[in-house]
């Protein structure tokens, strides 16, 4: 039920004396034209956690056709905080791809993040060695162990497989442990690393496992500043791919990229703006943008050859494939939450 705020309801939601108003209904009356369904007032505990606005005393006088507000406090604290969230200027979240480049060629100017790598039981992508260096925390999921002891031999130019194997040891090995070789998991364990076994766990797939141990075990300061890149999530049985998608939508609120030798993909939440800055010498310019879920009824973007102007999509009708990056810098703005992928150069 929409509820009408009245020149006699006013005093639910101001102090009596100052005639200030709470931080959530002042940001409701600049933009309150349409109507707010909340339920009713709050205990006075609540209304002095809140702390308090000044509001005009126009605003105080407008017509109670021109604002419908809710007078409610009694939302938790939290529900508060989620519906200040959504009233409040959408952040912008800025993606680039230069963990692709080598170290040596990565810009100066480019702020450095904090890469966590996770390897799945597919084969290695032929730039495995870059992400390695880039990475500061290494994770095998279960199988994906078995893959860097096999593998990452043919992708450098050493000479001794021996020494290769030394050098690219996981810090953690996680998983239900159904895939690991006997012999793998007892040279990595002899080397350090840790074996992290979640056989008890059929509930959730390894990937999850290991995304689950990176979120909890990163400091809340620094979660900000954290991707995680995921090797091996595509290609092989479509249904560890679409669970591996799934993951995306899980951990919403973290950066994972998925990747293989041909593109990568990474979920734009529609909780912000996003601008993503473009890699020409490793990425593009084929691209593609959709929802997964929940249709999209109001897409924009810029900087695409087939750009979106407050587009619906959903599967079923159109979504943008096979589009063309024409600008360093691509821009994208949703009401729902968008995967984003892109194709990879040859990368050597």
């Amino acid at each position: 039920m929409t509820t009408v705020l009245r020149s006699t309801e006013l005093k639910h939601a101001t102090d009596r004396d100052s005639g200030e108003l709470c931080p959530f209904y002042s940001s409701v009356l600049r933009l309150c034209l349409r109507p707010f369904s909340l339920p009713p007032p709050p205990h006075r505990a609540e209304e002095r956690r809140l702390g308090w606005l000044r509001v005009p005393s126009s605003a105080r006088n407008l017509s109670q056709n021109s604002i419908k507000v809710a007078l409610s406090l009694r939302y938790s604290f939290e529900e508060v905080k989620m519906l200040w969230r959504t009233v409040r200027s959408m952040d912008v979240m800025m993606h680039s791809s230069s963990f692709l480049l080598p170290k040596l060629h990565r810009p100066a100017n480019k702020s450095v993040k904090n890469y966590a790598l996770v390897v799945l039981n597919q084969h290695l992508p032929r730039y495995m060695p870059r992400l390695w260096d880039h990475a500061n925390l290494r994770i095998c999921a279960d199988g994906g162990a078995n893959r860097i002891f096999d593998e990452m031999f043919q992708l450098t130019n050493d000479e001794d497989e021996k020494s290769t194997r030394n050098r690219y040891i996981p810090e953690i090995i996680e998983g239900d442990m159904d895939s690991i070789r006997p012999e793998v998991k007892l040279f990595y364990s002899s080397q350090g690393s840790k074996i992290s076994d979640k056989s008890h766990n059929q509930e959730t797939t390894d990937l999850h496992k290991c995304i689950s141990r990176i979120h909890h075990s990163t400091p809340e300061h620094e979660k900000h500043n954290l991707c995680v890149l995921v090797t091996g999530a595509l290609g092989g049985r479509f249904d560890h791919e679409a669970a591996n998608i799934n993951v995306l939508y899980l951990f919403s609120e973290m950066r994972i990229v998925l990747l293989s030798d041909d593109c990568l993909i990474r979920l734009l939440p529609k909780t912000h703006h996003h601008e993503l800055y473009i890699e020409s010498s490793i990425e593009g310019p084929h691209c593609g943008l959709f929802p997964v879920g929940a249709p999209s009824t109001n897409t924009t973007t810029t900087g695409l050859k087939w750009n979106l102007s407050e587009s619906k999509m959903r599967f079923g009708s159109m979504i943008s494939t096979s589009n063309i990056v024409q600008s360093e810098k691509v821009t994208v703005q949703s009401d729902a939450d968008l995967l984003w992928t892109i194709s990879l150069r040859n990368l050597a």
